[in-house]
């Protein structure tokens, strides 16, 4: 395993862990991250730094927890895109789920790095019917 695929795990424990800090730590201060439009975000949306780490706690009372279970992973030099189940037990009620029942997503997620962290992170969320 190289260091660019341990930085993703790190970042992937952090979040599984609601860990904000250890998040944050995987990306540089200018770091973006691009959600492209998905069931959850019609829109699709676009972060920086600031709002990812407002939002980390949005996503924290949404849901009691969650998981990403790697499939693969496929690296060149300063890029790592990753195929993920993910999956999050929810907090609170969303569309035809209530609160208790578990949302799924398969998703890519495609990083850049600078001198072993992100700068930036496009996600490609495909989600079960919720």
């Amino acid at each position: 395993m190289t260091q660019l695929i341990d930085v993703v795990r790190a970042y992937f424990r952090g979040i599984e862990q609601g860990d904000l800090n250890a998040v944050l730590d995987c990306y540089w201060d200018d770091a973006v991250q691009i959600e492209w439009p998905n069931r959850l975000k019609a829109k699709g949306d676009r972060r920086g730094i600031a709002q990812l780490a407002a939002d980390f706690g949005k996503g924290r009372a949404l849901l009691s927890r969650q998981s990403y279970e790697v499939e693969r992973f496929a690296e060149t030099a300063n890029y790592v895109v990753v195929e993920v189940l993910w999956r999050g037990s929810l907090a609170m009620p969303v569309g035809k789920l209530a609160a208790g029942n578990e949302m799924v997503a398969h998703s890519s997620i495609a990083f850049d790095f600078r001198d072993g962290r992100i700068t930036s992170q496009r996600n490609y969320d495909c989600f079960e019917e919720f």
